[in-house]
C-alpha cells in the first residue's frame, strides 16, 4: 500500500557509519567518515580487493517487485528506454534490473567516486555489457560516467526513470546536507522526461521528513518488507505533478 505524502530532507543528524560486508554476508555499522564526502565512498572502493560488486543498502530481489508498476514499456513500437543510476558505486541492482528488461533497454550509471566507476566499468567490460555509443538511446546496454549527482552531464528530458538508491540519505549526512539533497533531486528532475519518475529507496522514515523552504514536493511511499534488521522505504516521484 502506498500513502501520498510531501518529501523533504530529515532534520534528524543521525551518526555517520561505514557498512561492512562480514564473511556471513551480514552489514556491520562502524563509525568511518563523512558519506557525503568523495573521499569517504575513494577511500572505501579501494580498500575492497578486486573488482566485486557491493551493495550497501537495499538488493535488486528485496525490491523487484515493487519497481515492477515504474518500470518502461518494452513494447515493440516504444523507443529503448533509457534509465539513469544516480550513485550507482559498485552495486550489481542496475545490471539485475538490466537483465529484467530482457536487455532492452539503456542504463547509465552514474557515481562521483572515480573508484567505482573504475571497477564498474571493469565488471562490464567482462560481462560484455559496456557501451559508449554516440546516440545511446538507439542502443541497449549499459555505460558509466564519473559525475556529481547535483550537477549530471545529460540534457533535460532524457530519462523515463531515475533511480536514488540511498544516494540522498549519503547526501543528508554531509554538513549542508538539506541544500545538497534539494540539488540531487532537482536534478534528477531536470534529465527526466515530463512522463519520467524518480524512484528513491531510502532509510529516512516519512516521520522525520519536514517541510523547508527549498524543498515542497509530492510523492507516495511505502515501507518495505525486507529482512534486513533495518527500516527501508520507497519513494516514487511523478514529474509530471512537481
Amino acid at each position: 500500500m502506498f500513502v501520498v505524502g510531501r518529501r523533504c530532507p530529515s532534520l534528524y543528524g543521525r551518526s555517520v557509519a561505514n557498512l561492512l560486508l562480514t564473511p556471513k554476508g551480514l552489514l556491520k555499522m562502524q563509525f568511518f567518515g563523512d558519506m557525503s564526502d568523495q573521499s569517504f565512498w575513494n577511500n572505501f572502493y579501494t580498500s575492497r580487493q578486486g573488482n566485486k560488486h557491493f551493495d550497501w543498502f537495499v538488493h535488486f530481489e528485496d525490491v523487484s517487485g515493487y519497481l515492477v508498476p515504474y518500470l518502461p514499456s518494452l513494447g515493440n513500437n516504444c523507443p529503448i528506454p533509457r534509465i539513469i543510476d544516480i550513485g550507482c558505486g559498485t552495486s550489481d541492482f542496475s545490471l539485475k534490473l538490466f537483465d529484467h528488461l530482457k536487455r532492452k533497454c539503456h542504463i547509465d550509471l552514474v557515481d562521483f567516486s572515480p573508484e567505482a566507476i573504475k571497477i564498474m566499468q571493469k565488471i562490464l567490460l567482462e560481462q560484455g555489457l559496456l557501451k559508449k555509443s554516440v546516440n545511446p538511446e538507439d542502443f541497449p546496454g549499459i555505460a558509466c560516467h564519473r559525475a556529481d549527482a547535483k550537477n549530471l552531464p545529460f540534457k533535460e528530458h532524457t530519462f523515463s526513470l531515475a533511480l536514488d538508491k540511498g544516494t540522498s540519505d549519503a547526501v543528508l549526512k554531509g554538513t549542508e546536507g538539506e541544500t545538497a539533497f534539494v540539488d540531487v533531486v532537482q536534478e534528477s528532475l531536470r534529465v527526466l522526461k515530463p512522463s519520467g519518475k524518480l524512484i528513491q529507496f531510502s532509510d529516512e522514515p516519512p516521520e522525520t521528513n519536514f517541510k523547508t523552504k527549498n524543498c515542497n514536493l509530492r510523492f507516495i511511499w511505502r515501507e518495505l518488507e525486507i529482512n534486513s534488521g533495518f527500516q527501508h522505504f520507497m519513494y516514487v516521484v511523478h514529474k509530471e505533478n512537481c
